[in-house]
């Protein structure tokens, strides 16, 4: 008897747990980027979250929705079916945009902030237009979708250099191996900080509002999502991590 009065008292906890909405969430990560939305440390060969707006952006959303959080990596290629199977509850800084194919198998919430690409340089001389700069070789980051440039790079007018991440791409420039990069606004930023060489012109290309994608498969609530957005946008928490990486008019 006394067996059966700790497994139902055990489970009531469980129940009880559950009702506060302490079961915890998995939270995708797009291990793809670089500062300042994802810094990572190589741990015996594992790769371990531990910094970045992401990192930020993800704690402050489950602290809101009082929600436990497990951290989970996934390279850009497989983030559309982790979502679309379940195997992550949610994944931020997204836009329909950027991954079409599952455009109607996720929930997506309000918008978080905005993000355009910039072209990046190191010369003196302004630029105006893409064209002013065709037949250059590009550097952009493997897999990812530049709309903007996707006619250039289809029809030869630029050449398309793939790297695995910004900060390489920036090595390469600093190098003189290439004289244009692409990178969003937000990284341009950051960048912007620790290279203070490097030189931007927006051209209007690829502008999204970035959101986070709820998996269809989730027992997480959107709106639970939203308020917390709302919640975060309002109380100045959002913009608190966004200015702590340099970042200024972005929501």
């Amino acid at each position: 008897m006394k067996q059966l009065f700790v497994l139902i008292l055990s489970a009531l906890l469980a129940s009880s747990a559950l009702a506060k909405g302490k079961s915890p969430i998995v939270f995708g990560v797009n291990m793809d980027y670089a500062m300042p939305l994802v810094k990572l440390k190589d741990d015996n060969g594992t790769s371990v979250l531990i910094g970045g707006i992401l990192k930020d952006l993800g704690e402050a959303l489950a602290k809101e929705m009082d929600l436990d959080l497990k951290w989970y990596l996934v390279p850009k290629r497989r983030v559309a079916p982790s979502l679309s199977s379940g195997k992550i509850d949610i994944l931020c800084h997204l836009s329909e945009v950027w991954q079409p194919a599952i455009k109607n198998d996720v929930w997506w919430s309000n918008k978080l902030y905005r993000s355009s690409n910039v072209l990046v340089y190191i010369r003196e001389q302004p630029i105006t237009s893409i064209k002013e700069i065709y037949g250059e070789h590009v550097g952009v980051v493997l897999n990812f979708i530049y709309k903007g440039l996707e006619d250039s790079f289809e029809s030869g007018a630029l050449k398309r250099e793939d790297g695995p991440n910004n900060i390489s791409n920036i090595k390469k420039l600093l190098k003189g191996r290439i004289n244009y990069i692409v990178m969003s606004n937000l990284e341009y930023a950051y960048y912007n900080n620790l290279y203070p060489p490097l030189r931007s012109v927006d051209l209007a290309m690829d502008e999204v509002i970035t959101k986070c994608a709820v998996s269809k498969k989730s027992k997480l609530k959107i709106e639970d999502v939203n308020k917390a957005i709302a919640k975060i946008t309002r109380n100045g928490t959002l913009s608190k991590i966004l200015s702590s990486y340099y970042f200024k008019n972005l929501e």
